[in-house]
């Protein structure tokens, strides 16, 4: 009984740290710097990313109860500890969104598709301009190994000299973005599966 306790104290303390979260979603309004009609905003709109936290907060609540049923079970079958890590995976899907999240508001993404000019400003006040035929060295894929209701966590690295830039997965599923994402699949790159794959 003290087991099941302690889980409804923790699905408790989950459930108000996600709805502090969506707080999260609250987006400045976007740079006026660019008002060429070729220049896009590479940027993942709020009701995009919360689809994504509705689909991850679906697989967490599968693993939460799947953690109550080990917890449950294991009192008489000790077996059923062999679900825990399933049960453990479901539930740090949310850390993975809220990381890539993140990253996606931290930094404001321009792209001429013209030119394939990039600007990239960051909220601590840093900048970088690229070109993104001519300047990317190395362009990595990092993806998670398998989706979750129907959503793919995942990241695109690319390295430009010696900085290095993360362009979540979430970003490509908003349509406005396909010709920047079209031009990334023209490049060579390696990809690389992770359980969670954090930036």
């Amino acid at each position: 009984m003290g087991k099941i306790i302690i889980i409804g104290i923790l699905l408790a303390v989950l459930i108000y740290f996600t709805l502090r979260r969506l707080n999260f979603f609250n987006f400045n309004k976007p740079s006026q710097r660019i008002n060429s009609s070729r220049v896009i905003e590479v940027t993942a709109p709020t009701q995009l990313l919360k689809r994504g936290l509705k689909r991850t907060l679906y697989t967490v609540g599968s693993g939460l109860v799947l953690l109550i049923l080990i917890v449950a079970l294991a009192a008489k079958f000790k077996i059923a500890l062999i679900m825990l890590p399933i049960s453990i995976y479901l539930i740090a899907q949310f850390f993975v969104l809220n990381n890539h999240v993140k990253t996606i508001r931290d930094q404001q993404i321009h792209y001429d598709s013209e030119t394939q000019d990039v600007h990239i400003e960051w909220i601590n006040g840093k900048s970088l301009e690229f070109n993104l035929l001519k300047d990317v060295t190395e362009l990595k894929e990092v993806r998670a190994v398998q989706k979750n209701n129907g959503l793919h966590m995942g990241y695109y690295q690319l390295l430009i000299n010696t900085k290095v830039i993360y362009l979540p997965y979430l970003l490509q599923e908003n349509p406005v973005n396909k010709p920047f994402f079209d031009k990334l699949q023209l490049f060579n790159r390696s990809i690389e599966t992770k359980l969670f794959p954090i930036i």
